[in-house]
């Protein structure tokens, strides 16, 4: 096996346990989507330039480790990409691309999005406008988010969270805060209904590559 080889069969074999004890809406054959629409984005003529495929693939196989819907307030403070360069580098891959790696696992995701400003640091927002890899992924991880695979999801993640399907006069949240979403993914708040409108519904406006 080669070293790429190794590097992503390690990567495959640490995410399938990592995500086992998730819900339907985020487990393994979540993320093995979310892989392979990445590099099929990446891959794609039309994306604006071009990605590296390999951090492409290992961004997408991690993208959903620490996910903080599925952090408790009192559970282990590392950030996904910290716990993704310390495996990679701990199976001797390079320090570098690892860091893209990371850097690209630690910006993927609806509620960090809502974080983001424009009065962020210049070289935080030129790299998230000008990196293939994240946009690659973030697609990908939208377009999972979306359509019939956004319907069971939502559906499953409700279930698994205990959520309300439909609340009768309770509008959705407009213009959400990264607080808010935060909080009602965390807490399983708010119905699945309004999931669509005040998240779903916002995934559509926001394609990258």
């Amino acid at each position: 096996m080669s070293p790429a080889n190794f590097i992503i069969a390690s990567s495959e074999a640490f995410v399938k346990t990592y995500m086992a004890k998730f819900d339907p809406s985020h487990d393994w054959l979540h993320v093995d989507r979310v892989r392979n629409t990445a590099l099929h984005i990446a891959r794609h003529p039309t994306s604006l330039q071009p990605c590296d495929l390999e951090v492409v693939e290992l961004a997408g196989l991690f993208h959903d480790v620490a996910d903080a819907k599925y952090v408790s307030a009192d559970g282990p403070k590392k950030t996904g990409g910290e716990i993704v360069t310390e495996f990679l580098v701990g199976l001797d891959y390079d320090l570098v691309k690892a860091k893209i790696v990371a850097r690209v696992v630690d910006n993927i995701g609806f509620r960090k999005e809502l974080g983001w400003k424009e009065s962020d640091d210049e070289e935080v927002r030129s790299w998230r406008d000008g990196c293939a890899e994240l946009h690659a992924v973030q697609d990908a991880d939208k377009l999972d988010a979306i359509g019939a695979f956004g319907i069971f999801r939502c559906a499953a993640f409700s279930g698994a969270k205990n959520r309300v399907l439909y609340v009768p006069n309770d509008k959705p949240i407009e213009d959400m805060t990264q607080e808010q979403y935060g909080e009602q993914s965390r807490a399983g708040a708010g119905s699945a209904i309004n999931h669509f409108y005040g998240t779903l519904e916002a995934l559509r406006r926001l394609g990258r590559a």
